[in-house]
């Protein structure tokens, strides 16, 4: 075994046999590009209306032309407002199927916010969702990959945008609730677009479950097949769309608002087997802000849950009082 020192905290077994049958690794390094830049389109079974909430569906427009789904959820006593996306193979509404058998909705978390006084937006990110993108036959409107973090940046400054012109929300503080690949992504728009960031408004950053990209592919890959394809795959995706896997520690260094960390401390594809060590926690430990990280699973001093990864997704869901304290914290400062 072996741990990297380009890509930090992974540690690398044996590629195994598999990997000398003729044709299947690239078989399968072809499948899983597809799936990481075209996956399927889920739809969006519930809306806030189903949670007592009243909302609007809205379009949002990135500045690279691309229309992004979103719902508004205006709260008619409040200057505050919640910009929140998704983690890949999910929508706003979340992920019916989930991963590992446990699925996942937003909606329940949105309506703690909504109930503390939040105005909400929330979209789906570029290729996902009932937003434009996607590749060949299941493309709508314009075609544009799904990045997994590494182009959804452009989504996020869109939602700022949206934010900034919007007559109800430009002059409210402004909350990032991100997931996932939506939390890598917003943590690159940081470095890519800076000045999208007006730090009169953006109060805080929050990010559920980001993911150091790299080495959750490999350990997804090696999770279902004895197989070392990350590489293949990074390549193969490059050649394919042009850019590679997101890569969070080479943007956090330009956040500069607080951030709050939630992670499922024993999920499997960001816990290396050899360090022992979270990936979240490094990521954390690069972030150069004021910080809080909150330990999901089993085995913590308020247990919730198995240890799968998409029960943290479900976590503010039943126990939204952390995020509601951290928002509160700074959202009036």
């Amino acid at each position: 075994m072996t741990n990297s020192t380009t890509h930090p905290n992974l540690t690398r077994t044996p590629k195994g046999l598999l990997s000398r049958i003729p044709f299947l690794p690239n078989l399968l390094t072809n499948m899983i590009v597809k799936q990481r830049i075209a996956p399927k389109r889920l739809g969006n079974p519930k809306t806030p209306s189903d949670y007592g909430m009243e909302y609007t569906a809205v379009d949002i427009h990135t500045r690279d032309n691309i229309r992004l789904s979103a719902w508004e959820i205006i709260h008619p006593d409040s200057n505050k407002v919640a910009i929140i996306n998704h983690p890949l193979t999910c929508t706003r509404y979340g992920s019916e199927k989930g991963l590992d058998g446990v699925p996942v909705e937003f909606l329940p978390m949105v309506k703690h916010l909504h109930d503390a006084g939040y105005n909400i937006l929330m979209y789906d990110q570029r290729g996902q969702g009932e937003s434009d993108g996607g590749l060949g036959k299941d493309a709508i409107g314009s075609e544009a990959p799904v990045g997994a973090g590494s182009t959804e940046w452009q989504d996020l400054v869109g939602a700022l945008d949206y934010v900034a012109r919007h007559p109800r929300l430009n002059d409210n503080s402004i909350a990032l609730v991100t997931q996932c690949m939506g939390a890598n992504a917003a943590i690159k728009a940081w470095s890519k677009v800076p000045e999208a960031f007006d730090l009169s408004k953006v109060k805080c950053h929050v990010a559920i479950q980001p993911t150091l990209s790299y080495n959750m592919t490999y350990r997804l890959i090696r999770a279902k097949l004895p197989l070392d394809l990350v590489d293949a795959v990074e390549d193969a995706q490059k050649k394919k769309v042009g850019f590679g896997f997101a890569n969070v520690l080479e943007h956090i260094d330009k956040v500069k608002v607080p951030m709050l960390f939630s992670q499922v401390r024993d999920d499997v594809y960001t816990l290396d087997a050899g360090t022992n060590i979270n990936d979240v926690q490094v990521i954390y430990d690069a972030c150069p802000t004021d910080k809080e990280i909150v330990w999901i699973g089993p085995n913590e001093s308020e247990p919730f849950g198995t240890g799968k990864r998409f029960e943290g997704y479900g976590y503010f869901n039943e126990r939204p009082q952390e995020l509601l304290n951290f928002l509160e914290n700074h959202m009036s400062k």
